[in-house]
């Protein structure tokens, strides 16, 4: 059987499957819990970071641009050598 993620929640140490018939009869088993957080995202901080990841990826198209620029210079002056 290949991995299986399903969602399960914990009441006093019991753990409920949400759809245990997807469970197989026989097997092992690893749990991962995740702890449910009260506290709010900061978006301020989330869209900055997303802001400096989409000005270095524009960055990229730019520096892109100028070489292909470049390089049809190159081809127009010298011919496809």
């Amino acid at each position: 059987m290949a991995n299986l993620t399903l969602e399960a929640t914990i009441d006093h140490g019991r753990i409920t499957v949400a759809e245990p018939d997807r469970l197989p009869v026989t097997g092992k088993a690893l749990l991962t819990v995740i702890e449910e957080t009260k506290r709010k995202p900061d978006w301020d901080k989330i869209m900055a970071i997303l802001g400096t990841a989409e000005a270095k990826l524009d960055g990229l198209q730019i520096e892109r641009e100028a070489r292909a620029e470049w390089d049809e210079r190159e081809r127009q002056q010298w011919g496809n050598r």
